[in-house]
């Protein structure tokens, strides 16, 4: 019962701030635009250094992707690269970096489709943490990849040693976690 409440609370929670991100911001060509939402393409988000971000992710009012905000809370801007993105604070010190599965990982099908990551590294490059982004995945098997930490398997390794790590499939989600290790494998492939 105590588990019902805190995913309806958590539910309710994610809905206020999805709502509460979607602020318009009226574009110099006289179009209005989702802040909630990354288009790749305003003004906004190039200047933030957002063309990193996935279309579709949810960004902040800065116009950060949220998964490298949940990464490193003191961002304030992102330097795009290939694969690796810079991650920096206010100061322009760097904090890390994102390196995203994609496209590496798009041919990889979990249940219902790919399982696209982002996966954020300290600055020695170990693995500080990795999140699913938007997929097609049911919830309650991504809710089992979750709670069963698959997705907390390589924190703290290194490339080479998140590579070559074994990692079991959740029960009763195969196919999702099957689909995220094999993405992990994909994005760290060529790093």
């Amino acid at each position: 019962m105590m588990k019902v409440f805190l995913l309806t609370g958590l539910a309710a929670l994610m809905t206020m701030g999805t709502v509460c991100a979607q602020n318009t911001e009226t574009q110099k060509n006289g179009q209005h635009h989702q802040q909630g939402q990354h288009c790749g393409k305003c003004s906004h988000h190039r200047q933030h250094g957002m063309s990193a971000a996935l279309p579709g992710t949810q960004v902040n009012a800065d116009g950060i992707d949220m998964v490298v905000v949940n990464a490193f809370p003191g961002v304030k801007s992102v330097e795009k690269g290939q694969p690796w993105c810079k991650v920096f604070d206010a100061k322009k010190k760097l904090l890390g970096y994102v390196v995203y599965s994609s496209p590496a990982s798009d041919n990889i099908k979990g249940y219902a489709g790919p399982t696209p990551l982002a996966i954020a590294f300290n600055k020695d490059k170990t693995i500080r943490s990795v999140q699913m982004l938007p997929n097609k995945e049911t919830p309650n098997f991504q809710q089992r990849v979750v709670d069963a930490k698959l997705l907390e398997s390589w924190n703290g390794l290194s490339v080479k040693k998140a590579r070559s790590k074994k990692v079991d499939t959740v029960s009763g989600a195969t196919f999702t976690s099957r689909s995220v290790i094999e993405s992990l494998q994909a994005a760290l492939k060529n790093l």
